[in-house]
């Protein structure tokens, strides 16, 4: 458990504060979320902030958020994940505990002013690492406004120091010695102006102008999930006229996408290495706008290549023909690739023989992949927005990969509405950092068939650019390979080794929307095999 510093006084202080707030019965129901590696809990906090006296509700209720969302950065070393990013559950303003306090200043006593204390409880549901047992987290949070007092706060306790004021809350690192030692000289120096105050309706200047707050999270267990598999027969359209499934795979740009080094290219054409590895009948049917993907030039000389090729080329700088006999030529060949590859569709097509209970059908499992820009100007974003609508219409499989965007990108739910899906069965990924707080809830109450008819797969915590995209090929053989796979065998798919973790990373993938589903391989054998 992570054990920060037990500045005593403060910390009765808050307790004591806390302890007249409305309490939340967690309860012990059933899992909602389906994870290889983390459990389901809820969370409970009590807290408070400051806010001018006659603050209305809009005004608290921002307070509140602002505070409960720099807890996505002080969960990441303790591994854990919360959903609701704005605390917008959990601001029913007749929870609050409203108290006017005078606060004091020593060093100008004739000062009368005065603040609004709101007590209030937080609640939420979280994703723990399983091996992390503890039932209590202390840890502080971010108080105030903290993007305001970014120079103050960014030093000690961001571990980005070229982070913007907004992304404070993400960077916010409490584990860090800095940071450590701000919290204690702030506890220390409210302490001292504290004394001989009546807590109940003074406070001293240095509490009201506080950085941080210690909470003391509360997790309880509920009841472990059962063994769901994917709807692979809805996913495969049994009992339909289709002959297409078809997945769309994402990747956006991390910086440029004229650059082979990119790390997003690099996962992109590790995606489609690993997706032809098990695939090896997959085959290009399609490209827009068009292009020769695997004609290229060595300074003159004319080269034809294999798609393993490219994607050795580009993911280990390896493989290049014997006549690219200079960096130069290498560099050029993976250049090339890039350029051959970057902001254009490319369908893949593997026909299959489905069978489902004895019953076969031929199929066409159909790839339709992207990497581009997605993000960064209005054009760019606006594109990605219309290739998502495409996606969220015609596809069954949606796989995105690339940077959460702190979920105001262009996968925002908000951009997208309930006629915007198809009404059938449909499975989402999102492998980007702490999509878990931005994506799941609201795309399955957005959905035509809710639950029923979709399943989200989100990260509660970061997400490294290094081996997703084999991660993510994984997930996708899993679904499409005929094993049924339930969705802890697929999100243990996922779990890949890059050099940093030897032993495998998972940053707290879950599916939620599964609870629901009904497909059983023992009742509905499976199987799917390349025509």
């Amino acid at each position: 458990m992570f054990q920060l510093l037990k500045p005593h006084v403060l910390a009765l202080a808050v307790v004591s504060l806390c302890a007249t707030a409305c309490a939340t019965d967690v309860g012990s129901g059933e899992d909602d979320l389906t994870s290889a590696s983390g459990a389901e809990k809820k969370v409970t906090w009590q807290s408070f902030v400051y806010v001018p006296v006659g603050s209305p509700d809009a005004v608290v209720a921002k307070a509140i958020q602002k505070q409960v969302k720099s807890a996505i950065g002080a969960f990441r070393a303790p591994e854990i994940g919360i959903q609701d990013r704005d605390a917008l559950s959990s601001l029913n303003p007749t929870g609050w505990v409203r108290d006017e306090v005078e606060v004091v200043d020593a060093a100008n006593p004739a000062a009368k002013d005065k603040l609004t204390r709101v007590r209030y409880t937080y609640s939420d549901t979280a994703i723990v690492r399983k091996k992390n047992t503890a039932l209590e987290q202390q840890i502080p949070l971010l108080f105030g406004d903290y993007v305001a007092k970014f120079a103050a706060v960014k030093p000690p306790c961001s571990d980005d120091q070229k982070t913007e004021a907004d992304s404070m809350w993400y960077h916010y690192t409490p584990q860090l010695a800095s940071c450590k030692k701000a919290f204690a000289d702030e506890v220390a120096k409210i302490n001292a102006a504290s004394k001989g105050l009546d807590p109940t309706r003074q406070i001293a200047s240095a509490d009201a102008e506080r950085n941080f707050v210690l909470v003391r999270a509360k997790f309880t267990a509920v009841k472990a999930p059962p063994v769901k598999y994917p709807e692979y027969d809805k996913l495969w359209g049994v009992g339909t006229s289709r002959t297409l499934l078809v997945a769309y795979a994402f990747f956006g740009v991390d910086n440029d996408v004229q650059d082979p080094n990119d790390v997003s290219a690099v996962e992109h054409f590790r995606f489609l290495r690993t997706l032809l590895a098990r695939y090896p009948q997959m085959a290009v049917t399609k490209t827009e706008p068009f292009a020769m993907l695997l004609d290229f030039d060595l300074g003159g000389p004319k080269y034809v290549a294999t798609y393993p090729e490219v994607c050795d080329w580009v993911v280990d700088n390896s493989g290049f023909p014997a006549a690219a006999a200079t960096q130069t030529l290498r560099d050029s060949l993976r250049k090339q690739a890039v350029q051959h590859f970057a902001e254009r569709w490319v369908y893949w097509d593997l026909p299959v023989t489905a069978t489902f209970a004895g019953k076969a059908r031929n199929m066409t499992l159909q790839v339709r992949s992207y990497w581009g820009y997605e993000d960064g100007k209005p054009e760019w974003r606006q594109a990605a927005t219309w290739r998502y609508l495409e996606a969220f219409w015609h596809g069954d499989v949606f796989l995105y990969q690339g940077h959460s965007h702190f979920g105001h990108g262009p996968l925002e739910p908000v951009n997208y509405a309930t006629k915007n899906f198809a009404d059938r069965y449909q499975v989402m990924l999102v492998n980007s950092c702490v999509s878990f707080n931005y994506y799941d809830v609201d795309f399955l109450k957005m959905h035509p068939g809710g639950t029923a008819k979709l399943d989200v797969v989100v990260n509660g915590l970061p997400a490294f650019w290094t081996k997703m995209g084999e991660a993510s090929a994984n997930y996708l053989i899993g679904l499409t390979d005929g094993t049924a796979k339930s969705w802890t065998q697929l999100l243990t798919a996922m779990i890949v080794k890059p050099s940093w973790a030897p032993t495998g990373y998972d940053p707290l993938r879950a599916v939620n929307g599964e609870l629901d589903n009904v497909y059983d391989p023992k009742m509905t054998p499976m199987s799917v095999v390349p025509r």
